[in-house]
C-alpha cells in the first residue's frame, strides 16, 4: 500500500526554481537573528514542508524492497536504473551549479522540430533525463538546504528517473560538523533548524548506498571493499544510522583510490591500505580494481568524493572513474566540474562544467577533504548550541565503453 503523499511537489518544485537568487547565508549571519531571519534571505519552504518532503523522500527510498509487493520485506542498499542516464557527482550546496546540471539538454533530441523543449525551458533538463547522483548534496557550499530540498522533491515527484546515493556527508557526525546543521538552525531557528536536521538526517539513513547501471556499471559516493559483491551491497541492512557499524557501507562513502607514484599503485596484486588521509576506511590499487571489475562482470566503476582539478579522472586502466561535480568548489580553487552521459547502448562522455575565477583565485583549498577525526564527540555534540549550453564532450564513445 503506497503511503499518501504530504507535499505537492509541482508546486514546490515551481516555487523553488523560480527564487531569483538564493542569500548567501555566511555573508550575513552575523547579522541575522530568528526574528529579523525573513528581512535578509528568500526561501521558498517552511519547517513542516521540509520535514514532510523528509518523510515523502523516505517513504519512496522505502519502495526499493526485494518484493516491491510485500512491504515487509527487505529495503535493498542497491539501486538499479537503466541507461541513458546522467551521472554527477559531489554538488555540496552550490545551488547555481546544480540547476545548471538539472538544465543539461535532454540525451535523446526529440525527431520532429515542434517536439523539442525551448532552448531555455528549465523543464527540458531535469524532466526528461534520468540521473544518478553520488551523494554529497550538503555541507561547504552555501546553499544544503536548497540542493537537498529540490533534490528531494525531485525524487518523490519522479522516482524512476532519479536514484540519490548516500554520500559520506549524509551522515550524522559529518553534517553536523561541516555546515549543514548550522545552515538549518540560521534559516530556521535553532530549535526548528535542529528539528529538521534530525528528520532529514533519519531519511539519509534509508538512502542507498551504489547504484548499478544496465547491470556494467557500478557507482557509489567513496570506492569498492575488499571481497566486496553485488550481493552483499543488496543486504546492508537499512536503515543505517551509523556507517561506521558496517565495513562494506563505509567503505562506500569513504574509500579512495591510492595515490599515484606510490608503490602500491604501481604494484599487479590487489592492495588494500589504512586510508590514513580520510581516518578511517580503506585505499585500494588500480589491480584492486581491475580484480572487482572482473570478478563482478563489470566494465566500469563511478565514483565521487574527491575533488578533481579538472572535474574528472581515469585510473586502472579506464576502468574507474572518479568525478566531481562541483565546479569553483567553495569559491576558492578554479577546478572545472564533471558529469558523466551513459548513452542507451553504454558508450559514454564527460560533459565538463567550466569554472568561474572565485574569489579565492587559485589559490589550494587546504581544507578540501573531509575527515572522519575532525567531526565532534558525543559530548561535545551535546554541548553544542549551535546544461550548460557550453559542453566539453570528451568522447561521445570513449574507447572503454561498456556494451549493453
Amino acid at each position: 500500500m503506497v503511503k499518501e503523499q504530504r507535499t505537492d511537489t509541482a508546486k514546490f518544485i515551481h516555487r523553488h526554481m523560480n527564487v531569483k537568487k538564493w542569500l548567501n547565508y555566511r555573508e550575513v549571519r552575523e547579522k541575522v537573528t530568528a526574528n529579523n531571519f525573513n528581512n535578509h534571505f528568500q526561501q521558498s519552504y517552511t519547517k513542516q514542508e521540509l520535514i514532510n518532503l523528509a518523510l515523502d523522500a523516505r517513504d519512496v527510498f522505502k519502495q526499493n524492497r526485494e518484493d516491491k509487493k510485500d512491504i515487509n520485506s527487505k529495503v535493498l542498499a542497491l539501486a538499479t536504473i537503466s541507461p541513458p542516464v546522467l551521472v554527477v557527482g559531489d554538488i555540496h550546496g552550490q545551488y547555481a551549479d546544480l540547476m545548471r546540471i538539472l538544465n543539461t539538454c535532454p540525451n535523446k533530441p526529440a525527431e520532429k522540430k515542434d517536439e523539442r523543449p525551448a532552448p531555455n525551458n528549465k523543464r527540458a533538463g531535469f524532466f526528461n533525463n534520468r540521473f544518478v547522483f553520488l551523494g554529497d548534496y550538503v555541507d561547504r557550499g552555501s546553499h544544503s538546504v536548497e540542493c537537498i530540498s529540490l533534490m528531494f522533491a525531485l525524487k518523490v515527484h519522479y522516482p524512476s528517473q532519479y536514484v540519490l546515493l548516500r554520500g559520506n556527508h549524509e551522515t550524522r557526525a559529518i553534517n553536523f560538523a561541516y555546515g549543514f546543521r548550522e545552515e538549518l538552525q540560521i534559516k530556521l531557528g535553532e530549535a526548528d533548524g535542529q528539528e529538521v536536521w534530525e528528520a532529514f538526517n533519519e531519511t539519509f539513513a534509508w538512502m542507498p548506498l551504489a547504484c548499478l547501471i544496465g547491470r556494467k556499471i557500478l557507482c557509489m559516493h567513496g570506492g569498492i571493499s575488499q571481497g566486496m559483491t553485488l550481493d552483499l551491497i543488496r543486504k546492508i541492512p537499512l536503515p543505517l544510522e551509523d556507517v561506521g557499524t558496517n565495513v562494506l557501507a563505509q567503505d562506500l562513502l569513504w574509500a579512495d583510490p591510492t595515490p599515484d607514484q606510490t608503490i602500491a599503485s604501481a604494484l599487479q596484486t590487489p592492495q588494500w591500505g589504512k586510508n590514513l588521509v580520510r581516518g578511517l576506511s580503506c585505499t585500494f590499487n588500480p589491480a584492486a580494481v581491475t580484480e572487482t571489475v572482473g570478478r563482478l562482470d563489470l566494465k566500469l566503476i563511478i565514483r565521487a568524493h574527491q575533488m578533481i582539478p579538472d572535474g574528472f579522472k581515469f585510473a586502472a586502466n579506464h576502468q574507474l572513474l572518479t568525478i566531481f561535480s562541483a565546479p569553483r568548489y567553495m569559491n576558492e580553487t578554479d577546478n572545472r566540474g564533471a558529469i558523466v552521459r551513459i548513452q542507451e547502448n553504454g558508450d559514454f562522455g564527460i560533459i565538463v562544467l567550466k569554472n568561474t575565477k572565485g574569489a579565492g583565485g587559485k589559490n589550494p583549498l587546504n581544507d578540501e577533504l573531509t575527515r572522519a577525526d575532525d567531526v565532534p564527540n558525543e559530548s561535545a555534540k551535546k554541548k553544542s548550541d549551535s546544461a550548460v549550453n557550453v559542453m566539453k564532450l570528451s568522447s561521445s564513445k570513449t574507447k572503454n565503453s561498456p556494451k549493453f
